[in-house]
Formats: C-alpha cells, sequence, structure tokens
C-alpha cells in the first residue's frame, strides 16, 4: 500500500512556492492598482474576511480567525470603520459584543478587488479542462480543510519529548 508521503510532501512545497510567488509579485498592490483600490493588505484581509463569513464576526472572532493579537485587530479595524468601509452593530444576543458588517462602500470595493484576483487566476489556468479546473478547486480547498482540522488537533495534544 502507497502512502504517498513524498507527494504530499512535494504537494506541499508547492504550495509554499505558490504563497512565496503571489508575495513577491506584489499581487495584492497590483490587483489594488488594477482596480483603483488604495487600501493595505491587512485592509483587505479583513473586508475579504468579513465578506465570506457566514455571520457577522466580532473583532475577538477576527483576530482569532486572522490570527493577530486583539488590539492589532481592533486597530485595523478601526481604520476601515473611519473609512467608511465596515460598521460595528451591536450583538442582540450580547449588548458587550459589537458585530462587524461591511457597509456598501466596503462591499463594492471588496467585490472589485477580488474581481481582479478570479480573473487573473481564470486566465492563469484558462487552457485547462474544465473538470481539471473543478477537481483542484476541490481537493485543494479539501486538502487544505483537512490539514488545518489535524494540525488544530495536534496543536491540543502535548509535544512529545525530544530525544538525546
Amino acid at each position: 500500500m502507497q502512502d504517498y508521503g513524498d507527494e504530499l510532501l512535494d504537494a506541499t512545497t508547492s504550495i509554499s512556492r505558490l504563497t512565496r510567488m503571489l508575495r513577491r509579485s506584489k499581487l495584492s498592490e497590483r490587483a489594488c492598482a488594477e482596480a483603483g483600490i488604495v487600501l493595505d493588505r491587512i485592509g483587505l484581509q479583513i473586508l475579504g474576511h468579513v465578506r465570506k463569513a457566514e455571520q457577522p464576526p466580532s473583532v475577538k472572532e477576527l483576530a482569532e480567525a486572522m490570527q493577530v493579537e486583539g488590539p492589532h485587530a481592533t486597530r485595523q479595524v478601526q481604520r476601515l470603520v473611519a473609512r467608511g468601509l465596515l460598521e460595528k452593530n451591536v450583538d442582540p444576543d450580547d449588548r458587550r459584543v459589537a458585530r462587524l458588517a461591511l457597509t456598501p462602500e466596503g462591499v463594492e470595493l471588496i467585490d472589485r478587488y477580488h474581481a481582479v484576483i478570479k480573473g487573473w487566476m481564470r486566465d492563469a489556468v484558462a487552457d485547462w479542462p474544465a473538470e481539471d479546473k473543478r477537481q483542484v478547486c476541490r481537493l485543494v480547498t479539501r486538502w487544505v480543510d483537512d490539514i488545518e482540522t489535524y494540525f488544530d488537533e495536534l496543536d491540543n495534544q502535548p509535544f512529545p519529548r525530544a530525544r538525546p
């Protein structure tokens, strides 16, 4: 029975290469320029997270999802609220908690940004058969979800003792 360990490690290396390439190519800066947007990467990430959230997140939930410290998330959210891209609404179940929602301007901005990125991604695989595109999207998402779940569980276990 083949364990596919080498192939999975190679795929992980490819994902790392992709991540480095996207940072190096200044993808977010290029997309902002093409979309006519002036916003930094963290602002885009916050708007994107709120846009995709099933329900409006609190600042604490946003910070946890983005793996940043609460005060950092709070400062960034305040900046986006001041720009009119986000709004805070009182949680009806717990009036001490503010829920984040995109303003119409925030929705338009992040959708415009995503349209540029989606166009580039479609162009990059334009010559792929449709079934290959569907499969890679489904499988990469499933793979990342499963790895995330596995490592979340692993994080809750004690570290093994190092061997001398």
